[in-house]
């Protein structure tokens, strides 16, 4: 029987392995790819595209993370699976996403197929559940994903250094994903809330519509402005006082996807904008294009910090400490290797480098002194009459 150790006992058969490798680096490109539809507003059917696919990624997700569960479950090490090897980085990044995010988008967009296009039992649901901040913001879960990309393309020969910046690099993507996640919860800190998006709209709609008191600019004028002005742009549609319509986007049926309220929300599809008597409809791909640049922001600094990590820290730790380390340990245990650590200069006062100035100037004279006294004595293997004493 092979013997397997614990660190691989979650590993499953090589092809799957890189599969799974390369569908992390697709679903880094897709999370930036579905950050940039929503910036942009892309299609609704590419968007909806980009739901199937989604869904998808996470179902994949989860089935791995079932697996090594089940895999370190039989060997006795799932908790520390999930401990040492990251397994809570798997799970996070895989059944809440698909019960949160993907797996109720995917179910809205199934109804919409089989209620033939008709939304209207749906959108109380939807709303409720687009606009809760702590699901929303759990799409960014799976940037988690790059440190397990990290700790797979790590190549260095010493275990310690691989774990080391391992832990440094989840800490350092959790901690920014963590503040991402709690910043949604605080007042000063709403970047892409939908709530305070109306608010701030309804409020600039109704200064335009009660300009110095004089009562509302005439409706070729508002159709005009609100055309040729981005800031108007979610605009979907205008009513006057009588029910006449005042503006409506060209772009209607792309926009009406993001309507708040939906088609038939408890006060209608349309707001009402104060004592102005006017109503309107409106998007909040605004608000949700601010969260998709954020989101994009922590992806690039995760990204940038990552590479900083691989390309600077992991040798300077490697030459700090791991390397000599290993050859101390290395020392130690073979007769033969007599190589000096070299003391860095400017790190003199470090502990490590205190160990190993007394590992140059004092074990390896008295190794030197063990091996020529074996070699005059030819004594071959026995011990040497030198103790640990005299080292120290």
């Amino acid at each position: 029987m092979i013997h397997v150790s614990k660190a691989q006992q979650d590993h499953l058969p090589k092809v799957i392995e890189y599969a799974i490798l390369f569908a992390i680096v697709l679903v880094i490109v897709f999370t930036v790819i579905e950050e940039l539809a929503i910036i942009y507003h892309w299609s609704h059917d590419l968007r909806v595209q980009l739901v199937w696919i989604a869904f998808a990624f996470d179902v994949l997700f989860s089935a791995e993370f079932i697996a090594r569960a089940i895999i370190t479950a039989r060997h006795g090490h799932f908790w520390y699976y999930m401990r040492a090897q990251r397994g809570w980085v798997d799970l996070l990044a895989s059944i809440p996403l698909l019960l949160l995010v993907s797996g109720p988008a995917l179910l809205s967009q199934l109804h919409v197929l089989t209620s033939g296009g008709d939304v209207s039992e749906l959108m109380g649901f939807i709303s409720v559940l687009k606009t809760a901040k702590a699901i929303r913001v759990t799409r960014i879960l799976r940037l988690i994903r790059v440190v397990k990309l990290f700790g797979k393309i790590q190549n260095t020969e010493s275990a310690m250094t691989n774990r080391h910046v391992g832990t440094i690099a989840t800490i350092m993507v959790v901690t920014l994903i963590v503040v991402l996640v709690l910043s949604q919860f605080v007042p000063a800190l709403h970047i892409g809330d939908r709530n305070d998006n109306l608010r701030i709209r309804k409020l600039a709609l109704t200064e335009l519509l009660t300009t110095n008191g004089q009562g509302a600019p005439s409706a070729e004028w508002m159709r005009a402005y609100m055309a040729g002005n981005p800031d108007y742009q979610d605009v979907i549609r205008l009513v006057g006082p009588q029910g006449e319509l005042v503006y409506e986007a060209s772009d209607l049926q792309e926009l009406s996807w993001t309507a708040y309220n939906g088609w038939s929300g408890p006060e209608g599809p349309f707001i009402a904008l104060g004592e102005t008597g006017f109503q309107c409809q409106l998007s909040y791909h605004p608000a949700d294009a601010d969260h998709a640049r954020l989101n994009l922001f922590i992806l690039v600094a995760i990204i940038v910090m990552l590479g900083a990590l691989m390309s600077l820290y992991t040798g300077i730790f490697a030459q700090q400490i791991a390397d000599p380390i290993f050859i101390m340990d290395k020392g130690l245990r073979q007769w033969e290797y007599n190589l000096e650590v070299r003391i860095h200069p400017d790190h003199q006062s470090d502990e490590i480098m205190h160990l190993a100035r007394a590992f140059n100037d004092r074990w390896l004279p008295v190794k030197n002194q063990i091996r020529a006294f074996r070699k005059g004595k030819n004594e071959g293997g026995e011990r040497s009459s030198l103790s640990l004493d005299d080292v120290l």
